[in-house]
């Protein structure tokens, strides 16, 4: 089995993935110490990653703000290897920051209107509703890195 890990350095090229891409797994600390991980739409904003928590998850009165966090997308591309000799070939990009609450009713409007043109850009904007429970929440980044993993 052969394996190569090549870093992506081109931010454009990163941020073209992190737009395509629909959910990621965001990773937050807990106040009782432990980790909690989830799978969950995003929006990609001036480096940052906006999601929404849920109020009546148990583990939501744990959140540990301003702890840090990570954020991670992965993808997988179609392989030629009859031509490329290659099976598979994986994309992560891993977002890694600081989580807080978004606190500017601007800014919760901007994200709202955000998620309804990537998730449902047939609704019509004043028919989106966000769900009482669900709070817009920032992983607010001070890395991003990005590897691209071939092999067979």
């Amino acid at each position: 089995m052969k394996k190569q890990l090549t870093l992506v350095r081109d931010i454009k090229e990163i941020e073209k993935q992190i737009n395509k891409a629909r959910s990621g797994v965001l990773c937050i600390h807990l106040a009782i110490e432990k980790l909690m991980q989830f799978a969950c739409n995003f929006i990609y904003l001036d480096k940052n990653i906006y999601t929404y928590l849920d109020t009546t998850d148990e583990n939501y009165v744990h959140i540990k703000y301003g702890s840090l966090g990570s954020f991670t997308i992965l993808s997988d591309e179609k392989v030629n290897t009859k031509t490329a000799g290659l099976t598979y070939k994986l994309s992560y990009i891993t977002i890694n920051g600081e989580i807080k609450e978004v606190d500017d009713a601007k800014l919760a409007e901007q994200i709202k209107e955000l998620y309804r043109s990537k998730y449902s850009a047939s609704e019509k904007a004043e028919n989106y509703k966000v769900g009482e429970n669900l709070i817009p929440v920032i992983l607010d980044s001070n890395e991003i890195k990005a590897l691209i993993e071939e092999g067979n």
